[in-house]
């Protein structure tokens, strides 16, 4: 018995080793008291060295500091500069069925952490200002349609026939008593299909107008004025393109739950970036490591995205030999020390693609 919680304690560490290599922000000693206190707890139950109420006041500490230390996967510590890491992409994206696992070695990045919670139970109990912003204290999921839609832009730059129609993304509300992000199905009543309907709907906006969420909410305002300032036009696929980020295991909730801390769409440059590579065959990477991030519109645009200084210290700590990023961002890195790492401004697919083929680069 006692032999096998010794093994259980080694193999407990060589694997918090391995995963704070993988994601170096996380300290070692975090990872180690996740498989140590468990295994303390179990040592508690089965073994008898330990007797009496003893016994009891081991197993509830050694469990409540296992559970203050759990991270709290549906909330987002808000820091003023997060943990920034870097994530395989060639052989962790799968494309209906088929792994796509280019030549090079390439990454997107996030940047985030979720809160433990200790955390958001100091922050309940205290209520000061400082702990309260460290949580959003909401529920957020990532969009379904974020990986097919940046497949669906590489795969058509390399040739493939896929049609495709708009999802519209508003973010950013102007007014109060809206969501603060929704994916919009129709204005007064006009179903948003392509780029011309969302023209025409817009440019018919009256006194009294409604939204129809793809959720089926409505949203009510006045004025000719949109109520969101960030207006996203994203294409999707009309036919169904089972497009997932995270290999075997994307389904898998300790996958989902980390892919889902950027909440948002900061790897669709790379996911088209490495679906046009698939498509097309072409080498981009040429032997080098290449780490980016930023989002994609339908037209190959690259969107901003946030953190950008942290992501890119995670790309320079991997050793990523170059850097694409949003060009409109660029003096986000003002002073920022890239080491051997290229950095590479891109403003669409277009310019990363060619920037990568030139030999310069």
């Amino acid at each position: 018995m006692r032999l096998i919680g010794w093994c259980a304690v080694a193999t407990g560490v060589a694997a918090a080793l391995a995963v704070h290599r993988r994601v170096p922000w996380i300290p070692v000693w975090y990872l180690a008291a996740l498989v140590l206190l468990p295994t303390a707890l179990w040592w508690s139950i089965a073994g008898r060295h330990i007797v009496g109420a003893s016994r009891w006041v081991v197993r509830g500490a050694t469990a409540m500091a296992f559970v203050a230390l759990c991270p709290v996967p549906w909330m987002k510590a808000q820091l003023d500069h997060p943990p920034g890491t870097a994530w395989q992409l060639d052989g962790q994206l799968v494309i209906d069925g088929d792994t796509v696992d280019v030549p090079g070695d390439w990454y997107w990045l996030t940047a985030g952490r979720p809160p433990i919670v200790a955390e958001a139970v100091r922050s309940w109990l205290l209520g000061d200002e400082e702990t309260t912003n460290l949580l959003t204290g909401r529920r957020s999921s990532r969009p379904t349609y974020v990986e097919p839609a940046a497949a669906v832009v590489g795969l058509q730059r390399a040739g493939w026939d896929i049609s495709s129609q708009v999802v519209v993304e508003v973010s950013e509300p102007t007014v109060a008593n809206v969501p603060g992000r929704a994916l919009l199905a129709a204005i007064n009543g006009s179903t948003l299909t392509d780029r011309v309907s969302w023209n025409e709907a817009i440019g018919a906006l009256g006194a009294e107008n409604t939204l129809t969420t793809e959720a089926g909410e409505t949203i009510a305002f006045a004025g000719g004025a949109f109520p969101f300032a960030r207006i996203d036009i994203i294409e999707q696929p009309t036919r169904e393109l089972d497009v997932t980020l995270g290999g075997r295991y994307a389904r898998t909730l300790p996958v989902r739950w980390f892919r889902n801390l950027s909440v948002g769409s900061s790897d669709g440059l790379m996911i088209a970036l490495v679906s046009y590579v698939h498509a097309s065959g072409h080498d981009l990477a040429a032997g080098r490591t290449i780490a980016g991030t930023g989002g994609i519109r339908g037209d190959g645009t690259v969107r901003t995205i946030g953190q950008l200084r942290s992501k890119a210290e995670a790309a320079r700590d991997t050793g990523a030999d170059v850097l694409l990023f949003p060009a409109s961002q660029a003096a986000d890195l003002d002073g920022f020390d890239p080491g051997p790492m290229r950095l590479v401004p891109v403003a669409t697919l277009d310019d990363a693609i060619a920037a990568l083929a030139a030999p310069s680069v």
